[in-house]
């Protein structure tokens, strides 16, 4: 079926947004082989001028996100025949802009995973329905020019079909993009009971598709809590001679050796085994230009005095007391907690590591100790400096 011939009377070929069209799909497909999708951490460090533009993500997304909700809004009007004759060309043109800036946001949005922290499901889903959603608004444009051109109303039809279908994936995969920035909460918290229940089933599938279960990445963080305390009553008979420098429970005797690999008697704990683990995995939110919740993991000073949750009641780190430590409670929660941190989708901290820090506080939290003077156990090896 045609529109009808007196409201359609000229021939539609759009030969100059079809060159556009072309060149704005081989520019998305070029993009892509040079800086292909990333699933899993960066290897090596990438240059400048690709992480300079890649932190322009975060802006480029909403120019997007704007004009497909208002091309949602014109898609209403033009399912008449007189209001696609009315607003046909202003919606293509909205369509054109919507899809050149889902092109422009995605290859951003690639570049920025080139910084690296940025895995889990919530990071596989957002990049994964981004990349899906913008090649089915690039779909969608090719259909609505080709059904203009036609004049041809079923084609429309599929059209409609292809972009609402797309829009919801990349309204989707925005969603799991907030959950990487604010917590898997943050929509669903004061959702209506009812929508609510119904949003947190279907967020738990979708993850559950491209992540292991949860009960797996649960016990992996809850074997550091208690790993240095098992190994302890093993060896403690061929030792007992060096029991009384080792009172404190994640520093039993047999780790001794792991504690002399270091070298260099100048190196201490916190500045040069605890600081770089909160540099990799927690200072781009928490550090000087960035204080999430108040809270800087930059220096000692600022890590004892904790944030918002933590500098009344001084327990952020609680020297001697590694379980009674917000920044240890946190670090150790399950991952789809909201207490967790990292948040689940950027770096997360490795047993190891935090085997080390809980040494580094049950010892005292000390910002003197020297790494040749510790007595790590043998599960943080890995984190110390080599």
């Amino acid at each position: 079926m045609s529109y009808p011939p007196q409201e359609y009377d000229e021939s539609k070929s759009n030969t100059v947004v079809w060159t556009a069209t072309v060149l704005l799909i081989l520019s998305f497909v070029i993009g892509l082989l040079i800086f292909p999708p990333l699933y899993e951490a960066p290897k090596g460090e990438a240059a400048s001028t690709v992480l300079f533009i890649g932190r322009f993500h975060p802006i480029l997304l909403h120019l997007p996100v704007g004009a497909l909700i208002v091309l949602s809004i014109m898609e209403l009007a033009c399912l008449t025949s007189t209001g696609e004759y009315r607003f046909g060309s202003a919606a293509l043109l909205t369509l054109w802009i919507g899809a050149a800036g889902s092109v422009l946001a995605v290859l951003a949005g690639i570049m920025l995973s080139r910084e690296g922290g940025y895995t889990g499901g919530n990071f596989t889903l957002h990049q994964t329905l981004a990349l899906v959603g913008t090649a089915g608004v690039l779909l969608a444009l090719c259909l609505r020019l080709y059904a203009m051109g036609q004049q041809n109303r079923e084609l429309m039809h599929a059209y409609r079909a292809v972009f609402f279908g797309s829009f919801g994936l990349m309204s989707l995969g925005a969603h799991f993009g907030g959950n990487m920035s604010h917590g898997s909460k943050f929509l669903t918290e004061h959702a209506p009971e009812p929508m609510k229940s119904q949003m947190i089933t279907l967020e738990k599938w979708m993850l559950s598709m491209v992540e292991p279960p949860k009960a797996s990445a649960n016990e992996s963080k809850a074997q550091p809590a208690v790993e240095p305390v098992t190994p302890a009553p093993k060896p403690a008979p061929a030792t007992s001679v060096e029991a009384p420098p080792s009172k404190t429970l994640p520093a039993p005797n047999p780790n001794l050796p792991p504690a002399s690999v270091p070298s260099g008697k100048d190196k201490l704990v916190f500045q040069d085994v605890i600081l770089p683990i909160f540099a990799a995995k927690c200072n781009k939110c928490h550090g000087e230009e960035k204080q999430k919740g108040d809270l800087r993991m930059d220096t000692f000073e600022s890590l004892l005095i904790g944030g918002e949750n933590a500098a009344e009641k001084k327990n952020n780190i609680v020297p001697g007391k590694p379980d009674e430590s917000l920044t240890i409670q946190s670090i150790v929660a399950p991952i789809d907690d909201d207490v967790h941190m990292p948040p689940e989708g950027k770096d997360q901290l490795t047993p190891a590591e935090i085997s080390a820090i809980r040494y580094w506080v049950q010892a005292g939290a000390s910002a003197t100790q020297k790494v040749s003077d510790a007595q790590f156990p043998a599960d943080a090896k890995e984190a110390l400096p080599q």
